[in-house]
């Protein structure tokens, strides 16, 4: 459906790129990258509002934009009845998104919280294994609004910057775009949805749809649901909230990466979230205007819809084979650990197997 496609992209990419995206040639950290002229490391904290103009552009649409290229400083709009923020340290994700109203020319608004890393792993041959591990809390209100968040762990051999979406929707919601998180080899990921309708199945689903081949979307008998969006499918929800206050969002997403010792690559983290004000029903002009019909449908949810997470995603801890190290070109320390190789641990638990056995002989 146009309006769930909407939404992820909303949530998945800022609305904006961050300042020194269209800088070419510039050591702006001073430290050398993968690619010569671009940043080795970066975070991006951005908070805007999308207008209802996309198809057609409204003169009175004044957007509102923020943008934070510096660690730990937030990014946040505040609009008519609604605002959102953003703040990103190297680890760490934060966004923020509310709504209990938005003007005729807002159809939402969300934040969106990035970061990326050039890492090398060293102390080894060959390939290894490193666990990774996220945690993510949150406490979410569903009113009469929709909204979504999603996180995004990942890795790419190239920078950031060049990496490309596959989601059409990212290239009406912002142009140039930058760290589509859909792109990244992902490690862990979440997708939450919000619905102002006891029926979830109105704007979301838990189960994957197929990419369609192209033409126009299908039209939907639904309200508001024209059909998935051209040339895409969407991912399975991992949790999709009813309407009501006070609901929290606590969940570990651990993932494994496999990486070649001695080999650099960019570990890239992306959260997003945003707040879908009633311009989502406008789309039932769309049908209208070729002939069909479009009945939006009454919405069960009150009040200000919220996805607060602004405490996490936190990258709580990075596992990595024993005796193995890693450098990153930020100098920021993370929760780096090793764990035995799995022959160490065969040996471990022989020899705590003979410890027993003998203790069980000596008692």
């Amino acid at each position: 459906m146009l309006a769930r496609s909407i939404i992820y992209a909303a949530v998945l990419v800022g609305c904006a790129p961050p300042a020194w995206a269209n800088t070419a040639n510039v050591y702006i950290y001073g430290i050398t990258s993968l690619e010569a002229g671009l940043p080795s490391h970066a975070t991006a904290s951005i908070a805007a509002d999308i207008g209802t103009n996309f198809f057609t552009p409204d003169p009175t649409y004044i957007p509102l934009l923020d943008v934070s290229s510096v660690s730990g400083v937030a990014a946040q709009i505040s609009g008519s009845g609604y605002t959102a923020s953003a703040n990103t340290t190297f680890g760490s994700n934060h966004a923020y998104a509310s709504a209990s109203a938005f003007p005729s020319t807002a159809l939402g608004a969300g934040g969106f919280s990035g970061w990326y890393d050039q890492v090398t792993i060293n102390g080894g041959v060959g390939t290894g294994t490193a666990q990774f591990t996220v945690q993510l809390n949150g406490a979410v209100d569903v009113g009469t609004f929709a909204g979504g968040l999603a996180y995004t762990l990942g890795t790419s051999s190239v920078h950031p910057s060049q990496l490309t979406s596959n989601l059409p929707s990212f290239n009406v919601l912002s142009s140039p775009l930058s760290w589509p998180m859909d792109a990244v080899n992902p490690i862990a990921t979440y997708l939450l949805g919000a619905s102002p309708f006891n029926d979830t199945s109105v704007l979301f689903s838990n189960t994957p749809t197929s990419p369609l081949t192209g033409g126009i979307p299908s039209l939907g008998d639904r309200g508001m649901t024209l059909g998935d969006d051209v040339g895409m499918g969407f991912p399975t929800y991992d949790l999709v909230l009813m309407p009501g206050a006070g609901q929290n969002v606590n969940v570990t997403l651990q993932g494994t990466l496999n990486f070649t010792y001695g080999e650099s690559f960019y570990l890239i983290s992306g959260m997003g979230a945003s707040v879908m004000g009633d311009g989502l029903e406008s789309f039932c002009a769309f049908p209208t205007a070729i002939g069909d019909t479009c009945n939006p449908l009454v919405k069960d949810g009150t009040g200000a819809t919220t996805l607060d997470f602004s405490n996490s995603a936190n990258l709580v801890n990075i596992a990595l084979p024993q005796g193995a190290t890693a450098s990153f070109a930020s100098g920021e320390t993370y929760n780096v650990t090793s764990v035995p190789e799995p022959a160490e641990w065969l040996m471990l638990l022989a020899g705590l197997g003979l410890v027993g056995w003998r203790a069980r002989r000596c008692s």
